[in-house]
């Protein structure tokens, strides 16, 4: 399956990054550094992936992408997606 690209917002508060899905509405992660939340991310989307009643879909976050906003807290960052 092709990569899919996805466009993330990253905030950081209180030395901890969290972060939203704009393609996966209702994702929500959390981490301590960038890796533990790119990795948070791909456990939520992949539970979005899987239907009801089945095992999560195995995926792949590319690196973050980042692109300051406005403000000085938040980030949009992008990644691509792969999963089967």
């Amino acid at each position: 399956m092709r990569p899919l690209a996805i466009n993330v917002c990253v905030r950081l508060e209180d030395g901890s990054y969290w972060a939203t899905v704009n393609e996966f509405p209702g994702v929500f992660a959390t981490g301590d550094d960038l890796e533990e939340l790119r990795a948070s991310l791909e456990e939520g989307i992949s539970l979005v992936l899987a239907g009801p009643d089945e095992d999560p879909v195995p995926i792949q976050l590319a690196p973050f992408k980042a692109a300051p906003l406005e403000s000085q807290q938040a980030t949009a960052t992008s990644a691509q997606l792969v999963y089967a």
